[in-house]
């Protein structure tokens, strides 16, 4: 393959087309099946890990806790519950990643390592299907399903990213690892497309949302293994010059520990290598925190419809496609560095809008209350309609909790009017809404909402005696004036989204647009810097330690979001984010690349001679 690039400032000096053009039919097929990967485990990435486990991770612990919960007297919303699941996962990639690239890079064995975890992820994502039918522990069960499955899916990324030095010419690296982003926001859109046809497409009423559910996590399972198998077939082991051979399990494991060790005590060598780390950590953590909470907090914090995040979240992806295709060629033009720079800047300006993000006031707007009843003349009754056709209770698609502490007093006031059976006698995973109410009963409620408001949910009479009363309770996403930001909020949603008529959901776009220009640039463009900075010779383990440094960021950026919400609140945890994300900025213009470059080369040369000298 081509030579060793001088710069990637000067990148555009190099005909790239003609470098990948110039492989033989053996790389092509190979790169191909590389790129076959990221479009196959993408359907974890973006609708099982981005759209669907957060959104319903946090839906079912909010109605399983009543809104949320509070431990050792810390605050726990459906968000940071989700955050502290990502937490627990990333833990152990950032624990095994360093280890797993010593040992891949002394034996030939990069492809089996990615095989397990490939069926661990796999499974494991099958399995996330029948967590909506375990009652009312439903989340719990979720949550180790979801840990699992992202073991093996980080993890298995890990080794994947290492495969790229070894596919095309150095000079290709940006190139290579953009279309592989294309590839990969292309495979995750139309299995994503697929599912959104599922969730609110016209299926008969016969066929559940748990059992919508079920299919979309074991089609995603089934979509990951079937496009990866390309990559097993037909992108070969990367050469190793000089196999180790290790006694037993035992001492490869000990070798890779002390490996781990001399790796970070030698990366005083490389100090280009390690400021890009540390920014890189900072930085990674914000973005990926960002992308990873975004489901969540569209549901636990701005009360988004289902369809309405996950439609969102697809259209951010279908912009990231094009978009990561010309930040590669821009980098290509104008420099990895100012492209990089460049893309998180969007990102902390995305974030301190989302901390603004706020529903419109709810007055006059019959439609859009939790709780909607509509009088019908001819029974003279009042119907009840329930928003986004959730259930009122006790099911893992209900607006209120059976059990959870934080509806108490809710249950207490409202149970008997919106269900059709008592406390006592209901049922965990059986729909008790009631289906209408007599004027009577309409009366007696409309009486206590004026005085009962400890809630989070909110109702609206439209027609007949009770006509145009409305009521919305004080923990309501609609009503601000708690929280540190939601003076940031009122002014935002009183100065912009009021006046441009922007509701919650137009806002949450606004956001997608802004973050697809920008999400895959951002990631390829760091994959393919630090493949530049890296010794082709020590290639598995320094993207081992890539791992490391990018699990380790994804331990600490979910736990910052949790410690924040316990002290604080999601707006404030956002908000906490975008500090990360511009430190890391910082940190990031400092970094020479030349110099960097040259520091890795330096350190190939002398590997190669060792190696020459030990024959």
């Amino acid at each position: 393959m081509a030579g060793v690039i001088a710069t990637t400032e000067s990148i555009d000096e190099v005909d790239v087309s003609a470098l990948l053009q110039d492989m033989s039919p053996e790389e092509k097929k190979a790169l191909k099946g590389w790129y076959l990967y990221d479009f196959a485990n993408q359907a974890f990435a973006l609708t099982v890990v981005t759209v669907v486990a957060p959104m319903l991770t946090a839906s079912l612990f909010n109605t399983a806790t009543g809104g949320g919960t509070e431990f050792f007297g810390a605050n726990i919303t459906g968000a940071s519950y989700y955050s502290l699941v990502l937490t627990a996962s990333s833990l152990f990639i950032a624990l095994c990643s360093p280890i797993l690239g010593v040992i891949a890079d002394r034996v030939p064995i990069k492809k089996k390592i990615l095989w397990v975890y490939t069926i661990v992820g796999v499974i494991f994502t099958a399995l996330m299907g029948l967590a909506p039918f375990m009652g009312d522990t439903a989340y719990i069960w979720l949550a180790i399903f979801i840990v699992i499955g992202n073991i093996g899916f980080a993890g298995g990324n890990v080794i994947y990213y290492a495969f790229m030095p070894y596919l095309a010419p150095r000079e290709a690296m940006d190139r290579v690892s953009s279309v592989g982003y294309v590839y990969g926001f292309g495979g995750g859109c139309l299995i994503l497309i697929v599912h959104l046809l599922v969730l609110i497409g016209p299926l008969p009423e016969s066929v559940s949302l748990n059992m919508k559910m079920c299919f979309v996590f074991v089609t995603s399972a089934l979509w990951w293994f079937g496009w990866g198998l390309p990559l097993f077939r037909n992108t070969p082991e990367p050469e190793i010059p000089n196999p180790t051979e290790f006694d037993g399990v035992g001492d490869a494991i000990k070798v890779a520990v002390n490996q781990v060790i001399t790796t970070f005590r030698e990366i005083r060598k490389f100090p280009v290598l390690s400021l890009f780390l540390v920014s890189y950590l900072l930085f990674y953590d914000g973005v990926n925190t960002i992308a990873a909470m975004a489901s969540a907090y569209g549901d636990s914090v701005l009360r988004l419809p289902p369809s309405a995040v996950m439609f969102l979240l697809l259209t951010v992806n279908l912009v990231a496609i094009p978009m990561s295709y010309v930040g590669g060629r821009a980098a290509e033009r104008f420099g990895t560095k100012k492209v990089l720079s460049s893309a998180l800047m969007v990102y902390c300006v995305a974030a301190i809008l989302a901390t603004g993000f706020a529903p419109l006031p709810m007055e006059d707007n019959h439609d859009v209350h939790d709780f909607q009843f509509n009088f019908d003349e001819d029974n003279d009754m009042y119907d009840i309609a329930v928003l986004y056709n959730k259930e009122a209770c006790c099911t893992a698609n209900s607006w209120f909790s059976l059990n959870g502490e934080g509806d108490a007093a809710f249950r207490e006031t409202y149970f008997t009017y919106l269900t059709d059976t008592t406390i006592e006698s209901a049922n965990s995973n059986t729909d008790h809404t009631r289906m209408s109410l007599t004027k009577e009963e309409a009366s007696e409620m409309t009486a206590l909402m004026l005085n009962n408001t400890n809630h989070r949910f909110s109702f609206s009479f439209i027609g007949g005696p009770e006509d145009g009363k409305q009521s919305v309770g004080d923990n309501h996403p609609a009503n601000l004036g708690d929280g540190p930001l939601d003076g940031w909020a009122m002014f935002m949603r009183d100065n912009l989204w009021g006046p441009l008529g922007m509701t919650v959901t137009l806002q949450f776009v606004f956001l997608g647009m802004m973050v697809g220009m920008v999400m895959g640039t951002a990631g390829a463009q760091a994959r393919s810097l630090f493949s530049l900075l890296i010794p082709r010779t020590r290639t598995t383990e320094f993207f081992g330690f890539f791992g490391f440094i990018g699990k380790a960021a994804a331990v600490i950026g979910p736990l910052v979001y949790a410690m924040t919400v316990a002290v604080s609140d999601d707006r404030v945890a956002i908000l906490t984010i975008v500090a990360v994300i511009l430190a890391g900025t910082a940190l990031f213009t400092r970094v020479d690349i030349e110099k960097g470059i040259a520091e890795a080369e330096a350190e190939d040369a002398r590997n190669m001679n060792k190696s020459r000298e030990a024959e």
